[in-house]
């Protein structure tokens, strides 16, 4: 036996296979969308009890801002998502493949 099969024979198993709930697309976009939002509030209840608004140029107004920013890019991949999904279902050929669910 040379010592690179005796390296093969102790390799670790693979791992399990992660749960669909940490794979499967929307529930992390939606997830994610859903956690821009809560930051976007707390900003905004922030910026309005020290007064300082909404300005881009304060930092309350700043992360407020960047969380409305973060929710508008989450639509926008939901959008190209389920845009994708649907032409995987017409079966397009320029349709990405593994986006159907299981």
């Amino acid at each position: 036996m040379t010592a690179h099969e005796s390296e093969r024979a102790s390799d670790p198993p693979p791992p399990p296979p992660l749960p669909a709930r940490f794979y499967e697309s929307p529930p992390v976009i939606l997830g994610g969308m859903l956690l821009w939002a809560v930051g976007a509030g707390v900003a905004a209840a922030f910026a309005m009890v020290i007064g300082s608004g909404f300005d881009p140029a304060n930092g309350a107004g700043a992360w407020f801002w960047t969380c409305i920013a973060g929710v508008g890019v989450g639509l926008f991949g939901a959008a190209v998502f389920s845009a994708q999904r649907a032409a995987a279902r017409r079966g397009d050929r320029s349709a990405q493949r593994g986006v159907e669910p299981r």
